[in-house]
Order: C-alpha cells, then sequence, then structure tokens
C-alpha cells in the first residue's frame, strides 16, 4: 500500500503541471478512487461520530497508515499524520497535496462527515493535522 500511496502521489503532482486542466483532472481521480471502497463492500454512510471514527481506526490498520487520532469532542475529532502517505514534503507540493487529499474529503462526505485539513508538511508543518466532523447526524 505504501508504495501504491507514493504513485499517487507522482500522479497527482504530473496531473497538476498539465497546464489548464491538470488540478481538475488530479480531483477527477481522487473523485473516482474515493468510491471504490464503496463498491462491494460493507463500508457506508456513518450514523455517528464514533462510527466514522471506528471506520477511519479501522481503515488506518488496514492499510497501514500511522494515524493517529484525538479522542472525539463534541460531533469531531482530529487525525494526524507524522508521515504523508503520499511522500509530500516541499512547499511546491502542496498543490498536489490538496488534490490528494480530495479522496480523503470525498470518500468521508460519502460517509457523512466533512474532512478539513488545518495544516500539511508541505506548508511546513511537522506533521499533517486533519479534523473530522460528522454533519449526518445519528438516525434515531
Amino acid at each position: 500500500m505504501k508504495v501504491a500511496m507514493r504513485q499517487m502521489g507522482k500522479m497527482h503532482e504530473g496531473l497538476c503541471h498539465v497546464p489548464v486542466v491538470g488540478e481538475w483532472l488530479a480531483r477527477g481521480v481522487s473523485h473516482m478512487f474515493a468510491i471504490f471502497p464503496f463498491l462491494g463492500s460493507t463500508m457506508g454512510r456513518s450514523g455517528s461520530i464514533e462510527e466514522t471514527l471506528a471506520m477511519m481506526r479501522a481503515s488506518g490498520e488496514e492499510f497501514g497508515f500511522p494515524f493517529e487520532f484525538s479522542e472525539i469532542e463534541g460531533d469531531e475529532f482530529t487525525l494526524e499524520l507524522p508521515r504523508c502517505p503520499y511522500g509530500f514534503t516541499s512547499p511546491n507540493q502542496q498543490r498536489p497535496c490538496d488534490t490528494a487529499m480530495d479522496m480523503d474529503r470525498f470518500m468521508l462526505k460519502l460517509c457523512g462527515a466533512r474532512l478539513t485539513v488545518e495544516e500539511t508538511i508541505p506548508q511546513g508543518a511537522s506533521r499533517c493535522k486533519m479534523i473530522i466532523r460528522q454533519v449526518r447526524k445519528p438516525k434515531s
């Protein structure tokens, strides 16, 4: 999985260099890849922030991502990564980083949550930090 994520990062870098349509294409690829986990699996909309956190923990363990989670506060939690799975480390990789993160944004949107990127390694942070907020309310 580590190699696949690095290759995806390189693909985003390459697409972002295509004049005029590159960024649009990179975001489209991210949206397409975001749908794959939902095809033929039990992954789907979560009904609560607890379910969203459980899905994120399970995917982190399954794919070997070094996710670090905060406790749930209200309808959100923080997710931090000590290193970028896509391999982005420098400021000139911020745009590919953002287009690659569209995969995660779209995937969480399909689950009923919203991902907001607070800090990234390409921006100069020591780790990537994201806020995940449940926007779809639990079933009554």
